[in-house]
């Protein structure tokens, strides 16, 4: 009977260690996308090797939850998860700076990117507006004379929000259908001829999900979108070469920024500092585990490895733009009548 009091007794004055609490036995992923696209294809593969980065190797799930564009799950991570290190989440790389761009509806954000807990980021992005091979658009040129019909899971994605900024900056005469689950459906209707192109797709996801349409030049490149051009691809034009001052750059800084965090993972706000710090420590050792870096090469998933640390700094800072770089970039995100819209409003 005495004993456990003792032992208790010792703690309390930090003689002996207190019990550690229990490290959860199992950890889910959640995506904000449908399975078969690029965000789903980096959860999956964190999920095969980091349970052996955490203490008692927990089984590491992933679970789908599609919807709103990436911000139904961002919504939930801010409200309603565990804060013990048992979920976190990838999504919309835009979230950080959507709310602050006025691409999203204010009524519907429920979350402040600054306030999650960032974990890390396993992609610097450059995303490509390209064109499948025979619809007639082989230059920006081209798009700039008649409609380039692209398709998008949403008007917070990338694959809305670009194109606008290319038809903004550019001049170009891109239109926008959206509802695609997502981006394996979007090249679905690619393959099918039923839109012209992708107004911003991954050039790391192309490689990963339709190697053979690089290699067989089914689609062409027309366009960069991101800080700095991808090495595959130095003779194709960046949106940077149409900004028309300086203003207009700073403006595609603050855009473009969610390139260089193409695969961000984040836990909620709130979260349990010590679980926190232990998933960032986690996601450091994955990034150097041979396993995992041959995994990645196998599935043509790069790896270009942000830790939590820098991500919330990144975050921190993007949420503190100047009104004027606001401004001006809400003015080139401005969207135009999507193609469904075009059809109604007849």
């Amino acid at each position: 009977m005495l004993r456990p009091l003792i032992l208790l007794a010792l703690s309390i004055i930090g003689l002996v260690p207190s019990v550690k609490a229990d490290s959860p036995k199992e950890i889910r992923i959640l995506v904000g996308y449908a399975s078969g696209g690029g965000y789903d294809a980096y959860a999956r593969i964190v999920a095969q090797s980091l349970g052996k980065h955490l203490p008692d190797a927990p089984t590491v799930l992933v679970q789908n939850m599609p919807g709103a564009d990436g911000l139904t799950v961002t919504n939930f991570m801010f409200t309603r998860p565990p804060k013990d290190g048992s979920t976190f989440a990838l999504t919309n790389r835009n979230i950080a700076v959507a709310p602050t761009l006025g691409l999203i509806e204010p009524k519907n954000v429920q979350y402040k990117a600054e306030e999650f807990f960032w974990l890390a980021n396993l992609n610097s992005e450059v995303s490509v507006i390209v064109a499948r091979h025979d619809a007639g658009f082989s230059s920006v040129q081209d798009m700039k004379k008649k409609p380039f019909l692209v398709g998008s899971t949403g008007l917070t994605s990338n694959n809305a929000i670009y194109p606008y900024v290319s038809n903004n900056i550019a001049g170009t005469k891109m239109k926008v259908v959206t509802g695609y689950p997502g981006t394996s459906n979007i090249v679905l209707a690619l393959e099918r001829g039923e839109i012209d192109g992708i107004g911003g797709w991954a050039w790391s996801s192309i490689a990963v999900q339709k190697p053979s349409w690089i290699k067989d030049k089914f689609i062409i490149p027309l366009m960069t979108l991101a800080l700095e051009k991808h090495p595959d691809l130095p003779d194709t034009p960046s949106i940077f070469d149409y900004a028309k001052s300086d203003e207009d750059r700073t403006a595609l800084k603050l855009i473009f920024a969610p390139e260089s965090m193409g695969r961000p993972f984040f836990g909620p706000p709130g979260m349990d500092p010590k679980a926190g710090q232990m998933l960032r420590n986690a996601f450091a050792d994955l990034v150097r585990d041979p396993q995992f870096q041959n995994s990645a090469a196998k599935a043509k998933l790069d790896i270009s490895f942000i830790d939590g640390k820098t991500l919330q700094d990144l975050i921190a800072d993007l949420s503190r733009a100047t009104p004027s770089a606001i401004a001006r970039a809400k003015e080139i995100t401005q969207r135009g009548v999507t193609e469904i819209e075009e059809k109604e409003n007849k």
